[in-house]
């Protein structure tokens, strides 16, 4: 079975325009469709004065805050429209669109650097310095102010 993804770099840069409002929730809903978010969701969320969020879904409190991406990076959303009819069939995604922020939430605590998806989101500046040639890196720590020359 082959999974095949209907983009193009255009789609992409478009959709940057309108970016995807996107909650990423740590729940299981038996449903697949649109949820009227801005209507019975996004209304009710609460900013508090350490920055993060509240609210609540379904009677469960939660907790978050804006997650944005690292710099180079855009999210991209796929979505089948088409199911296939056995397990061996080839499937297809098309593009639903991009992001570059979504807000992160959390059941019993504050959104913080040690949720697996945060230390994931830490993990592609990582790779980039594992992967970069030696010169790039000391170009980088150069621009950045981290290291000094001629002292």
């Amino acid at each position: 079975m082959a999974i095949n993804l209907k983009l193009s770099p255009k789609d992409v840069t478009n959709s940057l325009n309108k970016p995807a409002k996107l909650q990423y929730i740590p729940a299981t809903i038996n449903g697949d469709g649109p949820a009227n978010l801005e209507q019975f969701f996004t209304p009710y969320a609460e900013i508090q004065p350490d920055g993060t969020l509240r609210n609540a879904l379904r009677g469960y409190p939660l907790q978050g805050k804006v997650t944005i991406l690292p710099e180079g990076y855009t999210g991209v959303m796929f979505q089948e429209t088409k199911r296939p009819l056995s397990a061996d069939d080839d499937r297809t995604l098309t593009f639903a669109g991009a992001f570059r922020e979504f807000t992160y939430w959390n059941y019993d605590r504050i959104p913080s650097r040690n949720d697996p998806l945060a230390k994931a989101l830490a993990w592609l500046q990582l790779s980039e310095v594992l992967h970069a040639d030696a010169d790039e890196v000391e170009v980088k720590k150069a621009q950045t102010g981290k290291i000094k020359y001629g002292h």
